[in-house]
């Protein structure tokens, strides 16, 4: 996370994207903060702006708690197109809040299906075009050994590709892996953002939990729960050593 220090250079597309690639870092997140509002966020990859990062969301708001000790016990951050709560549990132990997503059933996708095996069904979408694409297979060995022509892809759709799967003896359990590889890195490692797209493809009833396995290179976890208006993710953060 980089803390911005006035208003113009939160606003600097070009500084920012050059501070993104110097660090190396997946996604990284630039916060201004206001004293009355909620904190600006914006999330950089070494290539290009994210729309919404959840992980590095969680991670600004560990960092304002604990090394800036803003002595805030909820933070709001508002990007372009997202407004998000994180609330400090206990320490190193958050919940972030996310607005819903409406998934649409989609029948007729032949030339994207085609980069996929057969057994990549019940395709779902969100809206704009470059949203998501949101897509099940049969079991966890699925996912972990997904794989897929990212450049006939890339030139297909601008949606991000999220493959999931339920646990077949615990349907309180799914597996995922994300994928963006238009943006410039095939796979996300760790993706808050899914979490929305989760709950709609399962069907998440109200106040139940949804333990949700990212099962990419260096894995993640979270937990999930829904209520009439929100989507709520349940994670830790922890320091590099």
């Amino acid at each position: 996370m980089t803390l911005c220090s006035n208003l113009s250079e939160f606003n600097d597309s070009t500084h920012l994207q050059s501070r993104a690639l110097s660090t190396g870092c997946a996604a990284t997140a630039f916060v201004y903060c206001q004293i009355d509002g909620p904190h600006l966020i914006r999330w950089f990859s070494p290539y290009s702006e994210i729309q919404f990062c959840g992980h590095a969301t969680l991670a600004a708001a560990d960092v304002l708690i604990t090394a800036i000790n803003t002595r805030q016990g909820a933070l709001h951050f508002r990007s372009a197109s997202h407004s998000i709560c994180v609330k400090r549990v206990t320490s190193g132990h958050y919940v972030m809040l996310l607005p819903q997503c409406t998934l649409r059933a989609s029948l007729d996708l032949p030339d994207v299906a085609k980069i996929f095996s057969e057994e990549v069904t019940n395709f779902h979408y969100t809206e704009p075009d470059d949203g998501y694409l949101v897509a099940q297979v049969p079991n966890r060995d699925h996912v972990a050994n997904f794989d897929f022509a990212s450049d006939r892809y890339c030139k297909l759709t601008r949606r991000a590709l999220l493959i999931t799967a339920q646990d077949v003896s615990q349907p309180n359990t799914v597996y995922f892996r994300y994928f963006a590889p238009q943006y410039g890195s095939k796979e996300d490692a760790a993706t808050g953002s899914a979490a929305p797209l989760l709950a709609a493809l399962w069907q998440l009833p109200i106040n139940r939990t949804l333990k949700c396995y990212q099962l990419s290179s260096q894995g993640a976890f979270y937990r999930i729960s829904q209520s009439d208006l929100e989507v709520s993710v349940f994670a830790s953060v922890q320091t590099p050593l």
